[in-house]
């Protein structure tokens, strides 16, 4: 199988890269950067002129994921614009290329459990009615019309994916990379928004991709959408907590005040997931300690 991974030296990305390589795909990715991290067939886009016409005049690609794109609520409050482009306008610039060059790929859009918004009932399921909170929702869910568009009018095999909470080593953003830093400070007065419980859906990395390539393997690509995550829930409170045990500070205290764009609980319904027989391989205990050493160390 020969794939294309965009975004490819992000988080997400990256560890696409690693895990295709691993199974002996034939691995190709673009992102920003000016040199790959590790070796696989890389090409440098400009986001000053973003065009992907050297990416898909390399190879005819069998599967395509699409891991690039703004992934901070914070950043995309500050910066909507910045943030459409990025969600938005080269997602339509990747459609039209497999459309044009490439329209037996399957493609796989990574969107967000951001389009949720905060869920009226738990577990939420794929077909629940979408209330975004912040312009990066709004503008995955804006991808995700696209997306639905390329498949129904020109009958590419696409799939919609919506992680939830992701985590895992080599993640510098979001709770456990705040704690961290923070941590580096002031061990022993760690402050973070929210109350503490707030909960949130997580998915360790490694069983992403699996689930990824489950679905590459298994589903119709009709447009159609599965929620990644675990199936569990649990506060944030519990989850700092558990990483600063880890990580060997006193505790995690917070300033009871929600920030903008945040949800307040989330848990996911994996059941379609689930139906691909996907199972995670780790538990949230053993994601964290890979997690918590991999900050330990940075220091």
């Amino acid at each position: 199988m020969r794939i294309l991974i965009i975004g490819s030296e992000g988080f997400i990305g990256r560890n696409c890269v690693l895990y295709f390589m691993q199974i002996g795909w034939e691995v190709y990715g673009c992102d920003l950067l000016d040199y790959a991290s590790v070796k696989y067939n890389y090409t440098k886009i400009s986001r000053l002129q973003p065009s992907f016409s050297d990416v898909f005049n390399k190879a005819k690609y069998d599967a395509c994921i699409n891991a690039s794109g703004n992934g901070s609520v914070p950043v995309s409050i500050t910066y909507p614009l910045s943030d459409f482009e990025a969600n938005c306008s080269d997602v339509i610039r990747i459609l039209e290329f497999i459309r044009l060059k490439n329209n037996k790929c399957k493609y796989i859009h990574i969107s967000s459990a951001a389009v949720y918004g905060n869920p009226q009932q738990l577990p939420v399921t794929e077909n629940v009615q979408l209330n975004p909170l912040s312009p990066y929702g709004w503008h995955k869910l804006i991808a995700e019309n696209i997306c639905r568009e390329y498949h129904q009018l020109y009958k590419v095999p696409i799939v919609i994916v919506r992680p939830f909470s992701i985590y895992g080593p080599g993640l510098r953003k979001q709770i456990f990379w705040d704690i961290y830093n923070k941590f580096k400070v002031t061990p022993d007065n760690i402050l973070l928004w929210g109350t503490g419980k707030e909960s949130r859906d997580f998915i360790y990395i490694d069983d992403m991709v699996v689930a990824l390539k489950l679905i590459l393997e298994a589903s119709p690509m009709q447009a159609d959408v599965y929620n990644l995550a675990s199936g569990n829930e649990l506060t944030i409170q519990d989850a700092a907590s558990m990483l600063i045990e880890n990580l060997g500070a006193v505790k995690v205290n917070f300033n009871n005040q929600q920030r903008q764009g945040d949800p307040i609980n989330w848990r996911a319904d994996i059941s379609k997931l689930t139906a691909l027989n996907y199972s995670s391989k780790y538990t949230f205990a053993q994601g964290i300690k890979q997690t918590a050493q991999w900050l330990k160390d940075l220091l």
